[in-house]
């Protein structure tokens, strides 16, 4: 834990996310550096995790702590104790919108004919954008308390099974079925509000 010198004595620094954030607000320009030190690497990583052009990475990546600290700084962090979960969000939009304005600029350059046989083949968005609702998914399942429930989710929405296989192999019947997938949809649109909530605020 760093520290200032104020009137002639040590001020500790506090270095918790809150901290840091009450910090970058009252003009401390060493925090903001902090700030990039901190997430540099968790950034980085969500990155390089769909990003495999390092000039198109490095961009995103500078977009990242440009955009961050602008909202820092304008007081736009609801809860600063989830700063890291702030700044992850910026990186992982920022990466679905670096596919949708590439996909939006290969339309314009593609003639009509090719756009009549798209391939079947997922795109890197589609990807992504599975992979984020699986993350979602498992949220959910982590919040089950009966392992069965888990069990009939995960292979529902996870591993793709279909229904009356899960049944037969689980030993349950349709209507309990419907009972676990109702309840889990509605936590699923629960976290899925906050996340689309969240990610306007992250824009």
């Amino acid at each position: 834990m760093g520290g200032i010198y104020i009137a002639g004595r040590m001020e500790v620094a506090d270095s918790s996310d809150a901290g840091l954030v009450a910090r970058i607000l009252a003009g401390e320009f060493a925090a903001e550096d902090e700030l990039v030190r901190r997430y540099s690497r968790g950034v980085s990583i969500i990155i390089g995790q769909s990003l495999a052009d390092p000039t198109a990475a490095a961009d995103v990546y500078q977009e990242v702590f440009r955009l961050a600290l602008l909202k820092v700084r304008a007081g736009e962090v609801r809860d600063p104790e989830r700063l890291a979960g702030f700044i992850c969000g910026i990186a992982r939009n920022l990466v679905i919108e670096h596919f949708r304005s590439a996909a939006r600029l290969k339309g314009r350059h593609e003639g009509e004919p090719d756009r009549q046989f798209p391939s079947p083949e997922p795109s890197q968005l589609d990807r992504l954008l599975r992979a984020e609702r699986a993350a979602l998914a498992r949220r959910v399942l982590a919040e089950l308390p009966s392992d069965r429930d888990r069990r009939i989710l995960y292979r529902f929405y996870i591993e793709d099974d279909d229904k009356a296989d899960i049944c037969a192999d689980l030993g349950i019947d349709a209507v309990y079925f419907n009972h676990v997938i109702s309840r889990a949809r509605q936590r699923y649109k629960k976290i899925f509000e906050s996340e689309e909530e969240g990610a306007k605020h992250d824009r």
